[in-house]
Formats: structure tokens, sequence, C-alpha cells
């Protein structure tokens, strides 16, 4: 099990790689260009990718690629858009994010924003620690509500783990997750189309419909059992 950090070691931690926000600045200036380009030589659909970058920021990567197979986006597109934005975001985000869980920010806006992320983070931490970097990457991978990979990198700061490991581990769950949800959905899609073209647009929002009733059903149980804990 992994221990939390004193606050000097905390400081050596989040101290360690001051180029993270500028490699983020770098991957950000990158892949907005190749979107535009990309929207630009192919209008049909992608010139819609604005669409896309909003829903992952907004709703998740299960709306996301559930949207996007449904209106034809490309796989190589939606991998390039949706497994590298929530990355940058992190990347950026992650110096300010470690200020704020040092009490070091400013209560602005971007501030409080900061701090219900790491409120957030602060409510999984004891389901994430037993299994360390291995819990984080189980984490990050299932595409759950508040389980992407901001939240997921301020859940590895506050357990301790160097910036290597959590970014290794944020990285790859969050990636192969991407992957995996790009090919199962478009599999669905292809499924329905064998039988019936009308269905195409549906069933992905279908199975995101299962998968979040499911979400919700499981929150509601975990609530119960902590009113009844406190009870």
């Amino acid at each position: 099990m992994l221990k939390d950090t004193s606050p000097t070691e905390a400081t050596e931690l989040s101290a360690a790689p001051p180029w993270i926000a500028r490699v983020g600045w770098g991957l950000f200036a990158l892949w907005a260009v190749v979107l535009v380009v990309w929207g630009v030589l192919q209008p049909d659909p992608y010139a819609q990718g604005w669409r896309l970058v909003a829903e992952l920021a907004v709703l998740g990567r299960l709306i996301n690629i559930a949207d996007g197979i449904a209106m034809g986006f490309s796989k190589p597109y939606l991998l390039f858009q949706s497994g590298l934005q929530d990355i940058i975001l992190l990347l950026v985000a992650y110096p300010p994010l470690v200020a704020v869980c040092q009490g070091a920010a400013q209560r602005t806006f971007v501030g409080r924003r900061l701090e219900a992320v790491r409120s957030t983070a602060e409510g999984h931490k004891d389901r994430v620690e037993p299994l360390g970097a291995l819990g984080l990457w189980i984490f990050v991978f299932f595409p759950f509500w508040s389980t992407g990979a901001l939240v997921g990198g301020v859940v590895g700061y506050l357990l301790g783990m160097r910036p290597a490991v959590v970014f290794g581990s944020v990285f790859s769950g969050h990636v192969l997750s991407v992957v995996a949800l790009v090919y199962f959905f478009d599999a669905m899609a292809g499924l329905a189309e064998t039988f019936n073209s009308g269905a195409v647009k549906f069933l992905p929002w279908i199975v995101l419909g299962v998968l979040v009733l499911v979400t919700l059903v499981g929150r509601l149980r975990e609530r119960s059992v902590d009113e009844d804990a406190k009870a």
C-alpha cells in the first residue's frame, strides 16, 4: 500500500518535472493544427470535429466516441482526437493542480474549478490506493463518470506516486481505453449495418445508455451504503 508523502516530499514531487506544461502546450498546438487541417481538407464530417472536442471535455469518452462513430468519423481521427485531448489537458493542468493540492493556488475562478477536481480525486483516493499504480490504471481505463485522465493524475499525486508512474499509468490506461471504445463502437455499428442500416446511428447510443444506467445504479448503491455506514 502506498503511503502519503510529507509536505517536503510532495514539493519535491511537484517540482521535479518543470517541462510538463510546456510539453502539454506543444502537443496542444500540434493537435489543434492537425484537427483544423483535417477539417479543411475533408469537411464532411471532419468540420464537425469541434463537437467531439466539446463532448469529450464535458461528457467524457463514451459519448465522444459513440457520437463520433455514429457521425461517420474514421477510427484514426477518433484515436488521435480523443486519445490525445485528455493527455494534453492533464499535462497543462498538472502544475496548477499540484498548487491547489498544496493550498498554494489563489481562489480565482480557475482555482475553484481545479479545487473541484481535487475534491473529486479525494473521493476516489481510497479505492485506488490498495492496488497502487495498477489501481490507477484500472481507474482511468474504465470510462465511468469522473474517472478520466485529469482526475486520475490528481489521484496519483495525492497517493504520493512519482510523476513518471502517474503519467505512465494514466496515459496507458486512457489510450488503451480509447482504442477499446473506438473498436467496440465501430464493431457495433458494423453489426447493426449488417442487419439494418437504419439502426447504425442508434446502436452506439443504446449501448451508451445501458452503460450510463449501470454507472448510475452503481453510484446510487454506493451512496446508499455510505449513508447506512454513517447512520
